[in-house]
Order: C-alpha cells, then structure tokens, then sequence
C-alpha cells in the first residue's frame, strides 16, 4: 500500500510540472507534495526503531552474560551457550544465516598455554638480575615449537621499536646479526607528552604505538626477539592486564611466517633496574628515544629465559548474519560486536568468573537489537547489512581477521563498518565520543545524525591509549575499509560530564577484565545502549542507501591503502 501512495504521490507531481508554469502556486503545490514525499519515507524508519527496546537489551545482555556462559572463553561450554543463544537470536530476528542454513563461520584456533619454569636472567655491567615471572616479566611465542630457550642473547635498545619513514624514523637501523639479538623498547609512540600534534599524531597514539606493530616489526626485522617496556598510562592498562594475557595467547592456525621465538613485556621497575644498571636512565632514554636522530645500542648486557608451550587446536565460531539489500548488490555495511571474553580470572570477593556484561555482552545486545531495527523496516536499503559477533577479539581480534580473509561480500565493496565494544550501563549520554576521530568523513555524517537527538560528537580526550586500534573494525581499516567506533559516555545526561569521567576511572581500574563485569539488575540503565541502538542504525542505513564510499581524510594514516 505504502508503495501505491509514493506512486500516487509523484505522478500526480509529474501532472502538475506538465500542465501548470512555474508560477508561485504550483511552487508552493510542488513544495507541499515533496515534503509529503519527505515524510513517508521518515515514516518506515521510525517505526523500525520502535522494534528495539530497552527490555530486549536487558535480556541479551543478562544471557549472554550469565554465569552459566562462563566468561564465554573460546572453546568453552560456556562459550558454546552464549554462541548458541546468538545464533538463535539471529534466526528469531529474521536474519539470513551465514551458510546454508547456519549462522556460524568456523575459525581454526591455535591456542598457545605458555610455562616459563624459572626466572628471565639479565647479566649486567653491574651484575646478575632475575626477574620473577607474572611478575616482573611476562614471556610467550607464537613459534610452533614445544620449547623456547633464549640463551645469553644479547640485549639493544630500539627507542620505540618503530620504523616509520614518513617520520624519518627507524628505530632498528644499523643492528647487526639482528637474529641474534632482542629489542628492548617502550611502548606507545613518540607523539606521546611531545607536544607536537603533528608528530606521530602528538599523544593521539597512531598503530606504530601498539603492542601488537612492536611485536610485528620485530619479527620484520628478523629479531630474535623484542622485550616491550610497560607503564600504565603508554600501554592504557595496568599491569594486572599484560599478567592476566601471559600465560595464553590465540593465534588463526595458519602459516603466517616469521614471527620472534622471543616475545614479551617487563614491568617498568624491571626496567628501570637494567637500565640503570647499564648506566642509563629510562626516562632520559624516552626523551631521546623520540627523536628522528636515535640510533639503537647494545646495552652490553644479555637474556636468558626459557618458555614451555603447549598447544590446542580448535575451531570457535564466528556468529553472522545478514539482511539483503534491495539493489541486487555486493556492496554492504558490516556491524560488529565480539561475542568472547576471558573466562575465568583472579577471584574477587570469592568470584572468579569474568562475565564480561559490559565487554561485550552489552555489544552483542546492541547488534541484535540494531538488526531488528533493519528487519523491520519494510522496504529495504541499497546495500546489504552485515551482523557480525566474531570470536576472540581479546586474542587479537582472530575472528574479524579471519573474516577480512574469508569475507560473505568483497572486502573492498564494504562501504564501512561500525562497531560496539564496552558499554558500561549509566543511562543516556549528551556526547558520542569517536574513537579514532578525525580519520573519515564518517565523523561529520554522524555529527549530523546525533544533533537530531540533542547530542554532540567529541574527540576520545584518552586517544593516548590506542583504543582505536584494539577492537574488532581494526582489520577492515588495516584493508582501508573506515570505521566508526564510538559510544556516548563522557556526558551523562542526569550527572554531568564530571560525573562521567570519574566513573570511567573508576571503570578500567575496577571492572575491566575483572569479574566485577557483571549485571546489576537493580541499578542497571539500557537506555543509554537503545540511544546507540537508534543513532547507530541511522547511520547504517545513510551509509546502505548511498552509492558511494565514506572517504578517509587526507591526514589518516589509512588514507592510501584502498582505491574504490
């Protein structure tokens, strides 16, 4: 019927162009009728975001993370309940399955246990120093080997362990017989506390900040291995995280080349202790370290340490599903929310399972609910519309790189992607803060979109700690597909902005990656997500009715990857 009236609507405006001149009348008849035209084609999206509730939200959430999903770790029983529980949600919303009739993309998973049986032993100018594992070092590899023994291999200092010529900077060169030796290096980059905006993005940490590059680079510059430096405010997590990761770490089971027999972090005290027994200090060494100038260095100092490995392959899921679009088209929209978490941890107050509520159970409330709001509208957008819950985002999000591999529509022909991860449950929000701002020109669309719901866009002011490059959009952007990641949480709308940043505080230091991650069905506030659920569909459905492609801004690092 809706159809019939649209129809109706423009016919009988096609009669009035051809019978009447443009005279003030038929102008103000015209004006009336487009509006009309306006206002039918607003009408299905409102109705469609009416399908999302904050009822729903709340009962994804609680399931996905009850206790009986056991903190939802890969290959878990746990895990295969909250899977199974997606899926079906999937299927109760309408969404076409992923193969055939299944939701589930397998994903073949290496998961590494690691032991080191003694000490990291460091032989100084000064002297012998031991550090105590978990805590003064964490060691791991993703060697496919049962033993790794680093024995009396020399130590250099790599600055940054970063090779960027567009900075001029190469941490790594004139090292010689390189797989002899292992980096020590800092983490973050040397925009950090420079004051220079325009270097490394000034404390806005770029890709060449994160853990993951330093590990990667290494293994480019054929290390034996790499010891990153940790402090709190460069890594953007306490040592309790880097702890919590040491002992396994998930790989894709694949071939994937070289990688460092070596890889790992010492605490900052750690270091503070062999630099200084080489005669340095570790933050005069920083300053210098951020220079274009630094050359590495031997300390004239080597490493010891031995790592056990055992592995177990497996397959975990990816959970996806899709609404086709109306334009006969490959092009598509991907939304995105891990499903997996670390299952179980340290105990506190005699619990030890990480239920993971607001990462990312929350997340996959959101997707669901988003995907109701898409199924609901009655004529479909351009594109297609992928819902993706991948597995082991806190791995190093395997799942969505194995997805780019393997993807249900071509990579390049992904107009964006938008993703939701760490929600915690306070209520509606004035802002949506970007993480990752300034990248795309998907920032002034969702600007646009927000100012109809009374809020506003704002940088991420914690841009420091690279959130941007840990969540699961980062291996579309690694293909140059932009993303959005963002979320209201710096402005509450009943307690302020100062409110807000001291619960966030408090947030990654008492409840993230900790069994404190749970739901409180007294206090907890789905409002706030349904405000997501509804900025974040319109702009899904913006970006599946255009033709062409958000763009990246000239300034982003991602900016040359992909041509469209």
């Amino acid at each position: 019927m809706r159809k019939n009236i649209r129809f109706n609507i423009f016919r009988n405006l096609g009669q009035i162009l051809t019978s009447h001149s443009m005279n003030t009348r038929s102008t103000v008849i015209i004006a009336a009728v487009l509006a009309l035209a306006a206002c039918t084609g607003n009408r299905d999206t409102d109705n469609a975001r009416k399908a999302a509730t904050e009822e729903n939200l709340r009962m994804h959430t609680e399931a996905v993370s009850h206790d009986s999903c056991q903190g939802r770790k890969p290959f878990s029983a746990g895990a295969d309940r909250a899977v199974g529980y997606i899926a079906g949600q999937m299927k109760a919303i309408g969404l076409e399955p992923f193969d055939g009739d299944s939701y589930l993309q397998p994903v073949r998973i290496k998961a590494a246990q690691f032991e080191c049986p003694g000490p990291m032993v460091m032989q100084t100018p000064e002297g012998r120093i031991s550090l105590e594992w978990q805590e003064d070092y964490v060691a791991f590899s993703a060697r496919n080997e049962s033993r790794i023994d680093i024995r009396g291999s020399e130590l250099v200092f790599a600055g940054y362990g970063i090779s960027a010529p567009e900075y001029g900077k190469n941490d790594f060169r004139g090292i010689a017989n390189p797989e002899e030796k292992v980096a020590v290096v800092l983490v973050n980059d040397p925009g950090l506390g420079g004051g220079d905006p325009g270097y490394f993005n000034g404390d806005n940490m770029t890709y060449y900040g994160r853990w993951t590059y330093k590990l990667e680079e290494a293994a480019r510059q054929g290390l034996k291995g790499v010891l990153i430096i940790h402090d709190d405010r460069g890594a953007g997590y306490g040592w309790s995280v880097v702890r919590a990761s040491g002992r396994a770490k998930m790989y894709v089971d694949a071939d994937d080349g070289y990688h460092c027999p070596l890889n790992g972090w010492i605490s900052q005290e750690s270091a503070r202790q062999l630099l200084g027994n080489c005669g340095y200090d570790l933050d005069s060494l920083t300053k210098m370290a951020g220079s274009p100038d630094f050359r590495p260095f031997s300390l004239n100092s080597t490493v010891s340490v031995s790592i056990g490995l055992t592995f177990d392959r497996q397959q975990s899921p990816n959970v996806i599903g899709y609404i086709p679009g109306s334009g006969n088209t490959d092009e598509s929209v991907v939304y995105i929310a891990h499903w997996d978490h670390l299952g179980y941890g340290t105990p506190i107050d005699g619990d030890s399972i990480i239920n993971g509520a607001t990462d990312n159970a929350a997340g996959v409330a959101w997707l669901l609910e988003t995907a109701r709001c898409f199924k609901a509208l009655k004529e479909k957008p351009r594109r297609n519309i992928v819902f993706i819950a991948p597995t082991c985002e806190e791995s190093g999000f395997l799942g969505t790189e194995y997805y780019v591999a393997n993807p249900l529509f071509p990579i390049e022909k992904t107009a964006a992607v938008i993703n939701m991860d760490v929600f915690p449950l306070w209520g509606e929000n004035n802002d949506v803060t970007i993480t990752g701002y300034g990248h795309s020109d998907l920032d002034g669309t969702l600007a646009d979109l927000a100012g109809k719901y009374g809020r506003y866009v704002m940088p991420d002011p914690d841009a420091y700690n690279g959130m941007f490059y840990r969540s699961d959009h980062f291996p579309f952007v690694r293909k140059g597909i932009p993303a959005m990641f963002a979320k209201g949480w710096n402005d509450n709308r009943v307690h302020g902005k100062e409110w807000s940043r001291e619960q966030i505080a408090r947030y990654w230091a008492e409840t993230y990656h900790k069994p404190t991650d749970q739901t409180h069905p007294e206090t907890d506030d789905y409002s706030g997500l349904l405000q997501e659920v509804h900025l974040f569909f319109d702009l899904g459905y913006r970006l599946a009715q255009e033709t062409g492609y958000p763009e990246w801004k000239s300034g982003s690092e991602f900016a040359d990857i992909l041509e469209r």
